[in-house]
């Protein structure tokens, strides 16, 4: 299949080149490459002119906006399919052949393809990401929001024949305004389930004049006036609220604390307070447990626990804890959880000082309104780069309040705190601690390369996020290089890894075991770790097994590759790449073990030496200090 990747560039000349070599380095045989530039005056055309005989069309003139330059690429191309790469951007390895191999897999011919991208700065920093949704939740919000950012959207070449190029009328939406047409004329969203490049920040904003445009575009294509008028106000309301409310809830918060009684700041001492109230919704057994479990035995005077869940006894970290039993998984179990806390609270005779400490999603958002209504500050410890909860628009007001609310909150790496605030740019940078993880050091062993088959551990929570489902499907590539493979942990996905593992036939291999609070035995036994993991805030299992001096392979999700990168007894592979990661993983048993053995425990103080007891410390006195 023949694939026309169109560049659209003007003054990008500290990124262009990257754009261009992302795109040469695909090695895909059957690639158009069609450059478009709007008349740069800032050294743009010299790097262009290097790689112009790798061109199939170049031209440099100035245009009407970037869609006149797309449509200009547009009516050069020859290819099957299109895609946009414009200056600045950059795609990564393999993409080609993904994108092939998808419409390849396809008997429709009435489609086009959507992909994640992430967000990066112009330092490449990656600072957020689009998460595409699933073709039924595309169709059904259609109206609502662009399925995907254009850079990560490839069309077929006969689409833009048969319902014309981009539409100059809308300078801002143009990509939204042909999207719908396809929608409407019948073309589906394949979703590729994976990170397809980088979409750089700091273009041209269309501020409100883009809602106008979705407005009228809405309406354009058949789309009510009730519908419309959703979508435009969803879409100002979160603009408002980026751009305006920070200054006008900070009034207001103000005015809040003036009135409330602990609006004065004060030195609190440890032993001062009397106790802080973990809330937590997980049964996972994670690194999020693991925390509240290290920080509750360290001060057990101080620190309670309360459940939203009822953990199950496999799952018990020896957590002392209380539970208000949830079960109902919906949406409403955050309002009958709130009405929980609420409960508890109500009866406590001495609330004032009282702190309210929330990890996870579900306990974030059920410790919002027990802590405004009685007063209580609320802390919150953000565990992940990235939750599902940020790819919906509609959440994002809420979210905004609830975040900015918060006393303080604690970011468990660099990455976690980064992302954050990528997300929410609203919150202060004061009001953000990071404390990375601390965890078990586990003993240092020597463990032998020479046999022909190794036993592989893979440790953590059965959810989507781990990204077992991932390796599970990479393993019959490598199988006969495998001994075993122990899947320890517990979580919703687990039937369906089972069911996947039964239907490759990987049973005799493949070894699930429950969640344990004590993994040593596994680790020692085991000959490399490996967390696909699709996204982490920090990893606290990766710490564990490289204490042991276990080789582990990582993928590169920016909270374990941030961390653990470039330190001795770890490997990465691309995440959500199946083929990545059955080269890594071919790669790690065939040339990298020993050496990567022999240096598991030379750097291991990045994150584990100050142990669980100084974690907790630390912890706690991010918890109080700032009350």
């Amino acid at each position: 299949m023949k694939i026309s990747i169109i560049t659209v560039t003007l003054n990008n000349f500290e990124t262009i080149e990257q754009t261009i070599k992302s795109v040469l380095d695909q090695n895909y045989s059957n690639l158009e490459y069609i450059v478009i530039d709007g008349g740069s005056t800032d050294g743009t055309l010299k790097i262009l002119d290097r790689y112009k005989s790798k061109f199939k069309y170049f031209k440099s003139s100035k245009d009407k906006g970037v869609y006149d330059a797309m449509n200009k690429g547009i009516t050069q191309a020859s290819g099957d399919l299109i895609g946009f790469v414009n200056g600045g951007d950059f795609i990564y390895e393999n993409t080609l052949h993904n994108v092939n191999e998808l419409f390849s897999k396809q008997k429709s011919n009435f489609s086009f393809s959507i992909a994640d991208i992430d967000y990066v700065d112009n330092n490449n920093n990656i600072v957020g990401s689009k998460i595409c949704r699933s073709k039924e939740q595309i169709i059904k919000r259609k109206f609502i929001e662009m399925p995907a950012n254009h850079l990560g959207v490839f069309v077929p070449l006969k689409a833009f024949k048969e319902y014309g190029l981009f539409d100059l009328r809308f300078k801002n939406r143009a990509d939204f305004l042909f999207i719908l047409k396809l929608m409407k004329a019948g073309y589906e969203p394949l979703n590729l389930r994976k990170k397809i490049g980088a979409f750089r920040l700091g273009g041209i904003s269309g501020g409100y004049s883009t809602f106008l445009e979705n407005y009228k575009i809405i309406r354009l294509v058949g789309g009510n006036f009730l519908l419309a008028l959703y979508s435009t106000v969803l879409g100002l309301t979160k603009f408002f609220f980026q751009k305006n409310f920070p200054m006008i809830f900070k009034y207001i918060s103000g005015v809040y604390y003036k009135l409330s009684k602990n609006f004065q700041k004060k030195e609190i001492l440890v032993s001062s307070i009397k106790k802080i109230i973990h809330i937590i919704d997980s049964d996972s057994g994670g690194g999020a447990e693991k925390l509240v479990s290290f920080i509750q035995h360290n001060f057990k005077d101080n620190q309670k626990v309360l459940t939203l869940k009822e953990l199950s006894e496999k799952n018990k970290l020896n957590l002392n804890y209380k539970s208000l039993n949830i079960k109902n998984e919906s949406p409403w179990s955050v309002i009958s959880a709130t009405f929980g806390i609420i409960k508890i609270l109500y009866k406590m005779k001495e609330r004032s000082n009282l702190v309210l400490h929330s990890h996870l999603s579900k306990s974030l958002y059920a410790t919002f309104l027990p802590s405004i209504l009685f007063g209580i500050d609320h802390i919150y410890t953000e565990h992940n780069t990235y939750n599902n909860r940020r790819s919906k628009s509609y959440l994002y007001p809420i979210e905004y309040l609830i975040y900015n609310s918060l006393k303080h909150i604690i970011c468990i790496s660099e990455s976690t705190k980064f992302q954050l605030l990528a997300y929410m740019p609203s919150i202060r940078s004061s009001k953000i601690s990071v404390i990375e993880n601390g965890t078990k050091l586990y003993k240092h062993i020597d463990r032998d390369f020479k046999k022909k088959k190794f036993n592989i551990l893979i440790l953590g929570s059965l959810t989507f996020k781990k990204g077992i489902d991932l390796f599970i499907e990479v393993l019959p590539a490598i199988s006969n290089r495998i001994n075993q493979v122990k899947i320890i942990g517990s979580g919703v996905e687990e039937i369906k890894l089972i069911n996947l593992t039964k239907k490759l036939s990987l049973d005799s291999i493949i070894k699930f075991i429950p969640f344990t609070s004590d993994p040593s035995v596994h680790i020692y036994e085991s000959d490399i770790g490996v967390i696909p993991s699709r996204w982490e805030g920090f990893g606290l299992v990766a710490a564990e097994m490289r204490s042991s001096g276990l080789p582990i392979l990582i993928s590169d999700t920016p909270g374990l590759y941030n961390i653990f990168s470039g330190y001795n007894g770890v490997y990465s592979f691309t995440s959500e790449s199946k083929d990545s990661l059955k080269n890594s993983l071919m790669l790690l048993l065939d040339k990298l073990r020993d050496d990567l053995a022999k240096g598991g425990l030379t750097e291991v103080d990045i994150c584990v030496s100050s142990g669980p007891g100084q974690q907790a410390s630390a912890c706690w006195r991010a918890t109080a200090a700032l009350v």
